[in-house]
This record gives C-alpha cells, sequence and structure tokens, in this order.
C-alpha cells in the first residue's frame, strides 16, 4: 500500500434508532491503495456504517477522520465533495433520465449561459461504460436497462466523482461471471491509483480474491480485523456467524423421481425476450434457469406471472391452461414471483414487516373470527421469523429500517405465506449473508419436498449448483441445454452460457 497511514477513519462509532442499537463503538479505516472488505451477517451493522461515512446518516457517537482530520458530513453532497464515493446496495438512479444524466447528475458539464454541453457529458459517460465493459448508448433510459446494466451504471456514477475514497456495497450482486471479472479489473486499478475501496460482499470467494484486509461485523460490533492471508474462509465464517456453519447436502433428484408436470411450458415466446421456449417443473422439483444478461431469464418469470403477455406459446399449471393476464390471475392459479428488483417490484415501503410478509397470503374464508384469523397471523408470522431469521425488532417494524438482505428475506416470507405451488424466484438470495443462504436453501428444499415446484432463475451458477436438480441454460432468448443432475456443476453452468454466446457471437 502507497501509505500505511489510514486514509478515512471511524472511531468509536455508536448509532442508535430510537431504543435500537445498530453499531456500538465500531472502528474502522482504509488506506490509501487499499482493498478492505467490511463483512457480517445482515443486521450487523455493515450498512449503517457505510451511510455514516456517506453522509446519509450522523453517528450518535464517535468521530470520523479524513486524512488525519476530523470531518463532520452535512449530508451526502458533503461526503462526496470530500472525495468519498459509495456505490449503494439499492439503486438510486432515476429511472427517466438516461444513462449520461444519471451518471453525471447534478455535475453535468456547461456551456456559455449555463448551456448543458451534451457532446461533453455523453463523452465522459461512454468512457466510464467502456471502463466497465458496458456497451450502451449513453443516451439510453435507465429505466429500459437490466437489473445488471442498472448496476454498472451506478458503478460509473461513483467512479466519475474520481473519489479517494470508493464504499461499494455488494456490487457484484446482479452481476454475471464476465461482468464480475471487469469489476475486478476496476477495483485492481483503483488501487494502483491509491484510491482507498471498502468492499462489502456476501460472496466470500470475492473477498479473498480482492481484498487485503478483512473487517467483520456482528451484531453491531466490531469482531476483529484480519490480513486476508492470516485466516481461511471456514475461520471466517465462523467470526462471521458466532458459531460454525451448518452444511446442508444436496443431491439433486433424476427427473423421474419427482410427481407429475406441475408447470409445463410449450413454445413460449415473447418478441424481443425470448421465443420457443420448452420446460416442464415437476411437484417436488428445483429447476434452475442460468444465463448471461440478455438471456431472457428475467422476461420469461415475468410471462408467466402475467407482468408481460407472450407472443406464442403456452403454460399449463397441473394441466390446466394458465391464463395469466395480470398477477392477480397467476397467485389465483397458484403462481408466486420474487422479483430480482425489491425495491421497485417487492417491497411497499409505506407498510410494516408483517404487512409486507402478508401482502399476497391466501385470504381467510370468512369462517373465522378476527381475533382467530389475528391470533393464526401472529403465529404464522413467528414461524416465518424464526424459520429465515429475519432480523426485525417488531412485526409493526417500518420495512425501510431492515437491512437489505432482511428485506430480502421478508419477500421470501412472503413465498411462504401465499401457500403458491408454483414459486419464480429471481435472484432469491441477492444480498443475503452465507448463514441465512443456507437456511434458504433448506427452506427451499423442504417447500419442493412437499410438493411445490420451484424455478429459480439466478446469474449465481453456485447457487444453482447447490439447490437445484436440473438447470435450463439461456442465451439471448432461446433455451440452449437442459443439465441434468449429473451434469449440474458451477463450471459447466458458467460454461455452457458462456460457449453459447460466443458462438452466436460469431455467427453475427
Amino acid at each position: 500500500m502507497a501509505d500505511s497511514a489510514p486514509i478515512l477513519a471511524a472511531h468509536g462509532i455508536v448509532k442508535r434508532f430510537g431504543g435500537v442499537q445498530a453499531l456500538g463503538g465500531v472502528d474502522f479505516d482504509v488506506r490509501a491503495g487499499e482493498v478492505h472488505a467490511l463483512v457480517g451477517e445482515n443486521g450487523a451493522g455493515k450498512s449503517t456504517l457505510i451511510k455514516i461515512l456517506g453522509g446519509l446518516h450522523k453517528p450518535t457517537e464517535g468521530e470520523i477522520e479524513l486524512r488525519s482530520e476530523r470531518v463532520s458530513f452535512s449530508g451526502p453532497l458533503a461526503s462526496q465533495r470530500a472525495g468519498i464515493g459509495v456505490v449503494a446496495q439499492e439503486f438510486t438512479l432515476v429511472p427517466k433520465l438516461s444513462i449520461a444524466e444519471n451518471v453525471l447528475l447534478g455535475r453535468e458539464p456547461r456551456r456559455l449561459w449555463a448551456l448543458l454541453d451534451w457532446p461533453a457529458l455523453r463523452e465522459r459517460t461512454s468512457a466510464l461504460l467502456s471502463e466497465l465493459g458496458l456497451e450502451a448508448d449513453p443516451r439510453t433510459p435507465v429505466a429500459s436497462l437490466s437489473i445488471a446494466d442498472q448496476q454498472l451504471v451506478e458503478i460509473a456514477k461513483a467512479l466519475s466523482l474520481e473519489p479517494t475514497v470508493l464504499i461499494m456495497d455488494e456490487p457484484s450482486a446482479a452481476l454475471n461471471e464476465s461482468e464480475v471479472d471487469r469489476l475486478f479489473e476496476v477495483v485492481s486499478a483503483l488501487r494502483d491509483r491509491d484510491v482507498g475501496v471498502v468492499y462489502v460482499s456476501h460472496r466470500l470467494e470475492e473477498v479473498f480474491r480482492l481484498a487485503d484486509r478483512i473487517t467483520v461485523l456482528r451484531d453491531g460490533e466490531r469482531v476483529g480485523t484480519h490480513d486476508k492471508d492470516s485466516m481461511s474462509e471456514d475461520e471466517l465464517i465462523t467470526e462471521m456467524l458466532g458459531r460454525e456453519l451448518e452444511q446442508h447436502e444436496h443431491e439433486p433428484r433424476e427427473a423421474g423421481d419427482g410427481g407429475e408436470a406441475l408447470l409445463q411450458v410449450t413454445g413460449l415466446s415473447l418478441d424481443g425476450a425470448f421465443s420457443d421456449v420448452d420446460f416442464e417443473v415437476r411437484a417436488g422439483e428445483i429447476l434452475g434457469v442460468a444465463g448471461l444478461v440478455g438471456s431472457g431469464r428475467s422476461e420469461l418469470t415475468r410471462a408467466l406471472f402475467g407482468l408481460l403477455t407472450p407472443t406464442a406459446g403456452s403454460a399449463q399449471i397441473d394441466g390446466t391452461a394458465l391464463a395469466a393476464t395480470e398477477p392477480r390471475a397467476a397467485l389465483a392459479a397458484g403462481v408466486f414471483l420474487l422479483s430480482e428488483d425489491r425495491k421497485s417490484d417487492g417491497l411497499i415501503p409505506d407498510l410494516s414487516v408483517r404487512e409486507n410478509l402478508f401482502l399476497t397470503a391466501s385470504p381467510d374464508d370468512g369462517g373465522s373470527s378476527w381475533r382467530l384469523r389475528a391470533d393464526a397471523e401472529t403465529k404464522e408470522y413467528e414461524e416465518v421469523r424464526e424459520f429465515l431469521d429475519i432480523r426485525a425488532h417488531s412485526p409493526e417494524q417500518p420495512i425501510p429500517t431492515l437491512s437489505g438482505g432482511n428485506q430480502q428475506k421478508v419477500l421470501l416470507g412472503r413465498a411462504l405465506t401465499s401457500k403458491a405451488r408454483v414459486l419464480l424466484l429471481n435472484e432469491p438470495t441477492r444480498g443475503v449473508d452465507i448463514g441465512a443462504k443456507s437456511d434458504i436453501y433448506a427452506a427451499l428444499r423442504k417447500l419442493a419436498s412437499e410438493g411445490s415446484a420451484v424455478l429459480i432463475s439466478s446469474s449465481d451458477a453456485l447457487e444453482l449448483s447447490q439447490v437445484c436438480d436440473r438447470c435450463l441454460v439461456m442465451s439471448r432468448g432461446r433455451a440452449i441445454r437442459m443439465l441434468g443432475p449429473s451434469e449440474l456443476d458451477e463450471d459447466t453452468i458458467v460454461a455452457t452460457a458462456v460457449r453459447a454466446r460466443a458462438e452466436e457471437d460469431a455467427a453475427s
């Protein structure tokens, strides 16, 4: 590292929200030319610390030093002006504006008479997008981009600040393998330019690949800070959880081991997204769907749930045509969709944890009293909360006050309370810690064993290999190959998707 003195340091940071303490005297620092990983379970306090360093929250106690001088940020703009850039876990983009307008929002180049310099704006944005490997016209509206591309725009926005410290909160959560590799190249280049990088990730293979030092938070307190080479992944997991991780072995089931086909898709097409897709998911089976960005994975699940209207083909639920022209019809047919964007398409921010959890629950038949229904809901809430280890202080707690990972658990809990027979899950463990991932995988297998048909669309090939029975690989809207149980490993999934894309590029 170019300088052993911290460029940014937090001392004794305490943060309370009402009577709830989120951080209890945390010390943390990052040096110039260093990648310092910040890890911990959901609710450990990582996001709260990041928001304090980024000027969104003020610490209840403690102080922050930047270049050995004490600072206090009045807001995010003050933090940015001090040289701190933040890539937030939840996007801060304006959907109706273009990529270029988002990347340089509030810092647009101007000409005489304060007119916007559009050529300079697009040129600067194009250079940043090229650095990240994103081939997109800067004039493209952000709303039309995939979640992965929006993530890259969010990163470009932070890079445009030319920060001395860059804080990255789960930057790879929506990216595929090739995009993650490009992200790592960018992080390495920042390190070479003496930028201090704070890297937050639940993907521990990324932490060990990138980080120089690792700080572990647990229950709002710093457990320890270590040089990366001084500990193993198992030791890090134990320190994060405060216990050894319980391992759940998974043996993919053969197709004939499940029940009858619960979801059957034949020749399904949607112009501009996917075409002539065939597959089935049996009761008791978990089917994965893999593919690079632009493969049509997300659009496929949205079409099955009635958010998009297919132009050809059909889908059946237990032999009956699925006429899902809107989500309400899909829910009535026993289909549940977990969106990959929990902020825009999943959570209702004005509702409580309990209200969000039971949003799609099957309505009571009217035969029970209000008190009996309320008691049953309270009991089910506690069962789901305990099962998924949702870190909420109260069922009436506002949903925005939960960490991102715990918000994701609430959405997964909604799938449980919906009593749906077919679950369409997009990126089900995005932003979820390693301990919760293991619990979620166990929960999904339990649901399948009880007769549900589960479809998981994920950019995480390792996840698909760990939880699924089969995996459909898609590329540019086409179903390329169905991988059976004997082929279901991370390398085969990635290689199949990458090889298909390369062959298509060569043929075009």
